[in-house]
């Protein structure tokens, strides 16, 4: 067990170094003066001077290399060109609120994948099969982008039941309704706070973002949760407590269910990973700031207006890569223990 972690924990940093590698590669090697491109729209000779220095691209390649991942890995993700604030700090305080939305993106997919993905197994080859197979697959071809404007139209535009967009329903909701920094995810703080109304209100503005980020992943846990329990149901251990006569529940939810729980459990460890890569969309769409989405609308030098549209913040786009990347890489190892734990085969 031991070598096993130390070997996945290994591969996990290899895979970290070759992403900060890749990025270093891109910003750094290609052709034309790096400090023009981190620089922005319009430098000075003075500012590129000063990038160039603080960036070392005047000094040999592995010199570069060394500044750039010594930087990355004490927490130094360079300065914004848009924002003129530290990347790092930029990232951390979008980071919560992101984590947050995947979590619960990955909750509700469990909560509604799983049991739909049972029952789609224990009715196999019938019509409740084929309509939770047609409604999985509806889910996962849907694109989150058009699926949001989809229902902001029907649920605030005709209905009038949910907001549009925004933390509380508003732009401007903390500055009526503050709550105290805690972890830096709103939905997080308000309830660790005690101020159940404003967390009423949030989760109420969440609806809409929730279901078009969850959509693709309950698509995805109904079929990855058939397929692993169809497996598992025809296996000869399941024929064995059938011919002892235990009753099919029992068998299905105490014994298929557990050995088919580890492919459902990875997915659903990279669908949290992966939808930290939705939520940019999400959060651009429903205005939920601050967040990587709109972290990343800053550093792609697009404005809150489709006309203001400058330079491509680079140390910014590159910090919020890395860091997703190192996010998801963690994710991965995390689930990996989790799988390790609950089914001890894995170490054989």
């Amino acid at each position: 067990m031991g070598w096993y972690v130390v070997r996945r924990a290994l591969l996990s940093l290899l895979v970290i170094l070759g992403t900060v590698t890749v990025t270093f590669y891109f910003s750094h090697l290609l052709p034309g003066n790096p400090a023009t491109l981190y620089a922005g729209s319009n430098p000075s000779p003075e500012e590129i001077q000063r990038i160039t220095q603080q960036y070392g691209f005047d000094k040999p390649p592995l010199v570069q290399y060394w500044i750039y991942i010594t930087g990355i890995f004490s927490g130094n993700l360079g300065i914004s060109n848009i924002v003129r604030q530290p990347v790092a700090s930029l990232v951390f305080q979008a980071l919560p609120n992101s984590l947050a939305l995947a979590a619960m993106a990955a909750m509700i997919a469990a909560i509604i994948g799983i049991p739909l993905g049972i029952l789609a197994a224990r009715s196999r080859n019938r019509r409740l099969d084929s309509i939770l197979r047609i409604f999985s697959m509806g889910l996962v071809a849907v694109p989150q982008f058009w699926s949001g404007l989809i229902l902001q139209i029907v649920f605030f535009s005709t209905l009038h039941v949910l907001p549009l967009g925004g933390y509380g329903g508003s732009l401007f909701f903390f500055t009526q309704h503050p709550i105290p920094t805690i972890t830096g995810s709103y939905v997080v703080d308000a309830l660790l706070s005690g101020n159940f109304a404003t967390e009423g209100r949030i989760l109420w503005s969440l609806i809409l973002p929730l279901a078009t980020l969850s959509a693709y992943p309950i698509g995805v846990v109904i079929r990855q949760t058939r397929a692993a329990m169809i497996g598992t149901l025809n296996q000869d251990f399941i024929r064995t407590a059938r011919a002892y006569g235990i009753p099919r529940r029992e068998i299905e939810m105490k014994y298929a269910l557990k050995n088919a729980f580890a492919p459902v459990l990875v997915s659903l460890g990279l669908i949290f990973a992966g939808s930290l890569i939705g939520v940019v969309f999400v959060e651009d769409i429903f205005v939920l700031q601050p967040g990587l989405g709109s972290l990343i609308r800053t550093g792609l030098g697009v404005g809150t207006t489709s006309t203001s549209i400058s330079s491509p913040d680079v140390p910014l786009i590159i910090g919020v890569s890395v860091v997703v990347c190192i996010v998801y890489v963690v994710t991965n190892f995390a689930v990996d223990m989790i799988q390790l734990m609950m089914d001890r085969r894995i170490n054989v």
